[in-house]
C-alpha cells in the first residue's frame, strides 16, 4: 500500500514539474522572440538613416537580422517624419510578429519599434 501511494505522489509531482518546465521554456521563447525582433528593428532603423529611399532594403535588413523566428511572418511599417526624407528627418520602423507556443496553447501578437534621427 505504501509503494502505491509513493508511486502516485511521484507521478503527480513529475507531471507538475514537467508542466512548469515547459511553461518556463515557452516564456523564454517569447522573451527571446521579442528581443530578437527588437534588435532587428534597430538594425533596420540604422540602415534606414543611411539609405533613405531604399524601403525594400530596410525590410531586408530587418529580415537578415532575425534569427530564431520566422522572418516571413513579420509585418513592417516604415515612417519618415517629415515625409520628404532629408537630414533631420526621423525614421520610425515598427514590426509586428504573431508568436505561437510550440503546443499552440499560447498565442500573442506583439509589436516593437525603433526610432532614429537622420543626421
Amino acid at each position: 500500500m505504501k509503494l502505491v501511494q509513493t508511486l502516485t505522489e511521484f507521478a503527480i509531482s513529475v507531471a507538475a514539474v514537467l508542466v512548469l518546465m515547459v511553461n518556463l521554456m515557452e516564456l523564454g521563447r517569447y522573451i527571446f522572440a521579442i528581443n530578437t525582433l527588437r534588435n532587428a528593428v534597430r538594425e533596420g532603423a540604422r540602415y534606414a538613416i543611411v539609405h533613405l529611399w531604399d524601403e525594400e532594403g530596410i525590410r531586408q535588413s530587418v529580415r537578415r537580422s532575425v534569427t530564431g523566428i520566422n522572418p516571413n511572418l513579420i509585418s513592417f511599417q516604415v515612417n519618415f517624419s517629415p515625409p520628404h526624407r532629408s537630414s533631420g528627418s526621423i525614421v520610425n520602423i515598427s514590426a509586428t510578429y504573431p508568436f505561437q507556443s510550440v503546443f499552440g496553447v499560447f498565442r500573442r501578437t506583439f509589436t516593437v519599434s525603433a526610432t532614429m534621427k537622420v543626421s
